[in-house]
């Protein structure tokens, strides 16, 4: 269960708009995605906004939702969908909600260089 990202409905890919809820039923396949390979990556923050979406599972997973095209995440090809936000500078933010997660990423300074360690789902297919 701790290795569990998140879940989608009837889809194997990391689409946010399958994310499982209350809106499961009989018919329905459930996708478990799992953690995969572990990345780093440095940005500088040349914007206020990041361009980021972030959800979390609920269990301490906080993950990126969307990422909004043409935004300083978007111009960062290594940043994906469905990628867990592990660490903030450092900092690991694990067990964090999602909100806490985009408040420590709106509160990093302006023109700073800022260090973001992810996990990516496992690719299955």
């Amino acid at each position: 269960p701790a290795q569990i990202m998140f879940c989608t409905l009837n889809t194997h890919k990391a689409d946010m708009d399958k994310l499982l809820g209350a809106q499961i039923g009989l018919e329905d396949f459930i996708f478990a995605h799992i953690k995969g390979q572990r990345k780093e990556v440095e940005i500088l923050k040349t914007h206020d906004v990041l361009g980021l979406t972030i959800t979390d599972n609920g269990t301490g997973c906080a993950f990126i939702k969307r990422i909004k095209e043409g935004s300083l995440m978007d111009q960062t090809k290594m940043i994906c969908v469905g990628d867990h936000i592990e660490t903030i500078n450092g900092k690991n933010v694990s067990e964090c909600r999602h909100y806490e997660v985009a408040k420590m990423l709106k509160d990093l300074e302006k023109g700073q260089m800022f260090k973001l360690e992810l996990v990516e789902p496992m690719k299955a297919f």
